[in-house]
């Protein structure tokens, strides 16, 4: 099928998927899961109850664990969505650094544009010349 497009999954989507990979694709066993110090244990089942902190910063917990706490590891994940054989895609891959991709690309668009100042440093605009 050309042009089909699949819907992105949500935060809570993708740790649900998943959950389901890591007990080998048996929704029973995540239900029955004791792996309760995985940051991903409260979203399991789909959502986490009040107290629980948002998914993507969850997720972002999850991914800090899996590269032993080094965040440029993360950053640099090579388990995307176009990952080749022997490794699978990780489901989590988007929401790695800690919020929704949307808004991070959002953020950091925004600080391209805004102009880096210094205290005391003072940046005249250029005179705009005219051709003669």
């Amino acid at each position: 099928m050309s042009g089909a497009h699949t819907r992105k999954l949500s935060a809570a989507e993708s740790i649900r998927k998943f959950c389901v990979a890591c007990m080998g694709g048996s929704y029973v066993l995540v239900s029955e899961c004791a792996q309760t110090d995985c940051p991903l244990h409260a979203y399991r089942l789909g959502q986490a109850g009040e107290a629980a902190r948002p998914p993507v910063r969850t997720i972002r917990r999850q991914c800090l664990a899996c590269c032993c706490g080094n965040r440029e590891q993360v950053r640099a994940c090579a388990a995307s969505p176009s990952c080749r054989a022997p490794f699978d895609p990780c489901p989590l891959w988007r929401f790695r650094l800690g919020s929704r991709p949307e808004i991070f690309e959002r953020r950091r668009k925004k600080a391209r544009r805004t102009l880096l100042t210094l205290p005391g440093l003072v940046i005249e605009k250029p005179a705009n010349q005219e051709a003669s």
